[in-house]
């Protein structure tokens, strides 16, 4: 039971579901995840990759590599807008079996609407979203199993978006969005691949 408290406790500090008691629900974050900053630009540990795209650097960090902390990650991205400086972190986990993932999910949804009260439907299928900006979902990996998604937004992210969708011709949030289309092509920025299939900054 103790091991089991102490993952969701990783996942909840590393996703923001920390920020707030059940009595502050519908309250906005007023921290970023890992103990970040929202708005930040430089406060950020060394990435594994770096990918940039119009105002939008994406640092991609794989299991092992701080921020991706804990056994049930597989890999975490920040998002640093260019103005509005850091406004968006994904949480990915692991490649999971259905009995797996359908644990893991639930109790993640239980301390997320005890933290934070009762969730709303999400904008992509198997999503809830609070009102403080953190949203949990489920993505299928087919032939390999699914995995849970977590995304934490600042304050400015909307206005980053924008921004970006002047700038690249699409909004930031089809970043996410992309992660739940079931048959679509691995996205450029959110890899979900393992980290020994991808180079490493030295090596690009």
């Amino acid at each position: 039971m103790g091991r089991r408290y102490e993952r969701i406790r990783v996942i909840m500090l590393a996703t923001g579901l920390q920020a707030a008691g059940a009595e502050a629900a519908g309250a906005p974050m007023a921290e970023a995840p890992f103990g970040l900053a929202w708005a930040s630009k430089t406060d950020m540990p060394k990435p594994t990759l770096m990918d940039q795209e119009a105002n939008i650097t994406a640092m991609i960090y794989f299991y092992g590599h701080p921020p991706a902390i804990g056994v049930d990650t597989q890999e975490v991205v920040l998002d640093v807008c260019r103005d509005e400086g850091l406004q968006r972190v994904v949480w990915v986990s692991r490649i999971l079996s259905v009995p797996e993932r359908t644990d893991l999910y639930e109790q993640l949804l239980t301390e997320g609407v005890r933290r934070h009260g009762a969730s709303r439907p999400g904008p992509y299928p198997r999503s809830v979203i609070w009102s403080t900006g953190v949203l949990l979902g489920v993505r299928e990996t087919p032939g390999r199993g699914e995995q849970i998604v977590m995304v934490s937004e600042g304050d400015e992210f909307s206005r980053c978006s924008s921004r970006h969708r002047e700038e690249a011709g699409h909004s930031a949030v089809n970043h996410v969005a992309e992660l739940f289309q079931l048959l679509a092509s691995r996205p450029p920025r959110i890899r979900s691949q393992a980290p020994a299939s991808l180079p490493s900054v030295g090596q690009r």
